[in-house]
């Protein structure tokens, strides 16, 4: 379960969103015609007060119903690898669960919980911005999204459920919510929660890939452990620093080095010592992984070369070929006498 105290100080806002979430903020805040002074670079992660900030610009600029049609642009890409992990489920319960289990690949935002309460089912959401302007279209837009996936992910819409937000209501977002969301809202509640069916939890995902989960659930665990490297062997230290980069753009040596909290020349020496090169290491990690996801899994060739990193599906076949010899189309095709790439060798 998630930590019950807030693990974010009251008017300080330390942590990260993951680049997917924050440029759908971008993305929206830009269709509305919000003046925006610097775009984050698109592989980037953005710090959780410059996310802040820039919800904070939109609502200033398009109104407080921001928040909530900012959740409304959501899609499971959105929320980068535990996105694609949704997609892998087999009921609508089964995507809650990872939701919960893997919110920090998303955001440092707030952390979510549920419980079971009779027949009916409670998701509740802590905001740990509350400090900030924005912390009432943040709440919002968290819910909106959710419920934007889950229809999404269901192929129908959702009814028979009540929202309530711990602030009070803005007139323009109030009535915006009431016109577009079936749902019974309270505002001033004590917390903010999602409070519907326990039946919805059984409810089956139709394009669901369950053989594909427990592939997706390793890397995602992976990418946990990532954020708190274990005092191992350097090249081990940097492929855990990759894993915890894939998905979000290019992954610089000079970033990993931040992550291991040395200099790029020293990293680079280090790995030099055991006789390694740091892009030996990433071809390596990308193409173990590639393989793996290939050969276990019907995940469209585009998702796994987003799951890596790559911009594009031929940046992604133009990587492969060269590590493979064959296409990532040709691979998974004869992939049952296949086998991957060992990263043993670059160990």
């Amino acid at each position: 379960m998630p930590p019950a105290t807030c693990s974010i100080a009251p008017n300080r806002f330390p942590g990260r969103v993951v680049a997917p979430y924050a440029h759908t903020l971008i993305e929206q805040a830009r269709a509305e015609g919000v003046p925006l002074e610097a775009a984050a670079a698109a592989e980037a992660d953005m710090p959780v007060q410059q996310y802040l900030d820039v919800l904070a610009r939109a609502c200033d600029h398009a109104g407080s119903a921001f928040g909530w049609r900012l959740g409304q642009s959501a899609k499971p890409t959105t929320y980068g690898v535990n996105g694609i992990l949704l997609l892998a489920c087999a009921t609508l319960g089964e995507a809650l669960a990872q939701v919960l289990r893997f919110e920090s690949l998303v955001h440092d935002l707030g952390r979510s919980e549920f419980a079971l309460e009779g027949e009916h089912a409670v998701y509740a959401w802590r905001n740990d911005c509350t400090g900030h302007p924005a912390a009432s279209a943040l709440s919002e837009s968290v819910f909106s999204g959710i419920l934007t996936c889950a229809q999404w992910l269901l192929g129908r819409p959702l009814e028979r459920f009540a929202l309530e937000f711990t602030h009070a209501a803005h007139a323009q977002s109030a009535a915006y919510i009431a016109k577009t969301c079936p749902a019974e809202v309270r505002w001033g509640a004590a917390a903010n929660r999602a409070i519907f069916p326990a039946a919805l939890l059984d409810w089956p995902l139709p394009q669901a890939q369950q053989g594909v989960l427990p592939l997706l659930q390793r890397h995602a665990d992976e990418l946990l452990q990532a954020r708190h490297p274990r005092d191992a062997g350097i090249a081990a230290q940097v492929r855990q620093s990759i894993s915890g980069r894939l998905g979000r753009g290019s992954v610089k040596l000079a970033d990993v080095a931040q992550d291991l909290h040395l200099s790029t020349r020293t990293l680079q020496r280090r790995l030099a010592d055991e006789g390694l090169a740091y892009q030996t290491l990433l071809d390596a990690t990308r193409h173990e992984l590639a393989c793996h996801y290939l050969s276990g899994s019907a995940l469209p060739i585009a998702e796994v070369g987003y799951l890596l990193g790559f911009q594009d599906a031929p940046a992604f076949t133009h990587a492969f070929k060269h590590w493979q010899g064959q296409g990532p189309g040709q691979y998974r095709a004869g992939a049952s006498g296949a086998k991957p790439a060992s990263l043993s060798k670059a160990s």
